[in-house]
């Protein structure tokens, strides 16, 4: 469904950069397809899904970009920039 959507995306609407996509810590499958899907991690939002009836969990999201999507690459992504 990634690979669908990320072609169709970018197939279709040329101005379109960058797609993204959110889904939970706990969603282990998602995030994995994500990541087979040449989806870069570039955030974790702590205790960012609320969860009825229960305690937040984190939100995850990933994003591709239009030209890691044309080349079949990932473009890496230097968490630590800041150092203080």
């Amino acid at each position: 469904m990634l690979r669908a959507a990320s072609a169709l995306v970018f197939g279709t609407m040329p101005e379109v950069n960058r797609f993204e996509g959110q889904t939970r810590e706990d969603n282990l499958a998602m995030r994995r397809a994500f990541l087979r899907c040449g989806w870069l991690k570039e955030a974790h939002y702590r205790e960012g899904w609320p969860v009825e009836g229960g305690e937040p969990v984190a939100s995850v999201a990933y994003g591709i970009l239009r030209r890691d999507w044309e080349t079949g690459t990932v473009t890496p992504f230097e968490w630590e920039d800041l150092h203080v």
